[in-house]
Parts: structure tokens; C-alpha cells; sequence
């Protein structure tokens, strides 16, 4: 049961980088990386947040494991397939490499952080430092 609603929330974070990015980018029109690096912040508060709550303790390897593989994977393919795209119109050369993987990584990295023990400790009250 804990598995599905760990995919559930995983599922919910990528439905929420839709969301965001077309808010933020196109309504709002604010973008750029640091948009990415925003976008990202909410959604991995989200996921730690939803999973604290959710399992009423840390989360093990296993589980964290999962819902970074499921949020980063979807979004590493997504943001692969948008890398061919761009590549078979005008090719890539390495500053769109670099700019795409700016655009990427801190989504990850920051679902990473905020899964963390600590931080799910944070989440739940018991903020002791040890």
C-alpha cells in the first residue's frame, strides 16, 4: 500500500512540473533557470512534505529510491526527447547541452535534499540536530 502512495506522490510531482513550468513560463511569463531552480524548490518541499506526512517516519532506501527514480526518470526522459527535438532541428552544441542539464539537474537534486533523513526529520517536529 505505502508503495503505491510513494509512486502516487512521485506521479504528482511530475503532473506539478507541467503545472508549474506552464504557469510560471507562459501565464506569468518569468523563465529562465532560475525559474527551473524555483519550480523545483516547491516541488521537492512538496515531496518531502507529502512523504513525512504520509509514512509518519523516514522513508527507507527503498522507497526513496523509488520516488527519485519515478520523478527524475520521467522528467530525464522528458528533458532527453526535448534535447533530440532541439538536436534534430538546429543541432546541439555544448552550450545547449549545458543549458538543458541547468535546466535538469535541479529538479533531482533538490528531490534528493528534501527526501533526506534530516529533512524528513524536519517535517515531522523532531528537529534535533543529532
Amino acid at each position: 500500500m505505502e508503495t503505491t502512495r510513494i509512486t502516487l506522490i512521485a506521479a504528482t510531482g511530475v503532473v506539478l512540473f507541467f503545472l508549474a513550468n506552464y504557469l510560471c513560463r507562459y501565464l506569468l511569463g518569468f523563465s529562465g533557470v532560475l525559474a527551473s531552480v524555483l519550480i523545483a524548490l516547491m516541488i521537492a518541499a512538496y515531496m518531502g512534505f507529502s512523504v513525512a506526512r504520509l509514512l509518519k517516519r523516514e522513508p527507507t532506501a527503498e522507497e526513496r529510491s523509488r520516488m527519485l527514480w519515478i520523478y527524475g526518470g520521467f522528467l530525464a526522459a522528458l528533458f532527453a526527447a526535448f534535447g533530440a527535438w532541439v538536436y534534430s532541428v538546429s543541432g546541439l552544441d555544448t552550450l545547449a547541452i549545458a543549458t538543458l542539464l541547468s535546466h535538469y539537474l535541479p529538479y533531482p537534486a533538490f528531490a534528493h535534499v528534501f527526501l533526506s533523513d534530516r529533512m524528513i526529520r524536519l517535517f515531522l517536529g523532531q528537529d534535533d540536530l543529532s
